[in-house]
């Protein structure tokens, strides 16, 4: 049986590779050093499975040999929905090169699930990890982190059978859902691989499709008219003058607004 290839080396998830997956890694050290500041027989933990009494990580399903000795937090990142703020999500733009630079919002919730063999234990986890990601909400929300997070507050679903969250016999274990809203800014930048005026599909159903090179203007001539503008006025209801709307239309020569340019002419300008 023939298998595909595997990807062994280091993945990196900066906010730029993928937002929401370092969200989820951000949320999880976060989980984990609070628990870390926790006293030893409180829940602490320890990065050492051999020595931590609690594990904290991101992964589903579970092994039941890893939750079925100690309580455990697990982290799965909900559906995510794009919010689409502003006109075409524009930051900036390049005149010069075409570069975009585009940003969004990504909203989404962290469905933490609270493991325990007793649903007092995982009830307990579950207030924990609500109450101080509420009381660190501007730690969280600070540069570099998320835009906000519980907001609207997070709930807590009542203690429950953990389902198919633990591989094997989940016999005695008891799961506390707790769901966290978040949002996260996504910044990004294109730079077009051709004039925007040169767009085809053909780019995407032509395989031998060919990219004509990047041009830029060298220069531009300026033309304005001197001649009279004509224009119609549609007269309205005008508590003034009394004026009905069923009144034809008014045509008159409008001339003030080109008479400062008068001594212009036409003008020949060259660019950098």
């Amino acid at each position: 049986m023939s298998t595909g290839p595997q990807h062994r080396e280091y993945l990196e998830l900066g906010r730029s590779e993928d937002p929401a997956l370092y969200g989820v890694r951000l949320y999880i050290q976060f989980l984990q050093n609070l628990f870390k500041q926790l006293p030893a027989g409180t829940f602490h933990w320890e990065p050492d499975l051999e020595t931590t009494e609690i594990v904290i990580r991101a992964e589903a399903p579970l092994s039941l040999d890893v939750v079925g000795k100690r309580p455990a937090i697990t982290v799965v990142l909900g559906p995510i929905q794009y919010q689409g703020i502003g006109i075409d999500g524009l930051l900036g733009y390049d005149l010069a090169t075409g570069r975009k630079t585009r940003t969004d919002l990504l909203s989404s919730t962290f469905i933490v699930y609270c493991l325990a063999d007793s649903d007092i234990i995982a009830s307990k986890l579950g207030h924990i990890v609500t109450h101080y990601t509420r009381l660190k909400q501007r730690l969280l929300e600070s540069p570099g982190g998320f835009h906000q997070i519980a907001r609207p507050a997070p709930s807590i679903n009542t203690p429950s059978p953990p389902g198919q969250l633990v591989m094997g016999d989940p016999t005695g274990l008891v799961m506390v859902q707790c769901n966290i809203p978040f949002q996260i800014q996504w910044t990004w930048s294109t730079t077009p691989l051709q004039n925007p005026t040169d767009t085809s599909l053909d780019q995407i159903t032509d395989p031998n499709y060919t990219y004509t090179s990047l041009s830029t203007y060298t220069h531009a001539r300026l033309a304005m008219s001197l001649s009279p503008v004509k224009v119609r006025k549609i007269k309205g209801l005008n508590p003034i003058n009394g004026l009905l709307y069923s009144q034809r239309p008014e045509t008159k020569d409008v001339t003030s607004s080109v008479d400062d340019f008068q001594s212009s002419g036409l003008e020949d300008f060259q660019t950098d």
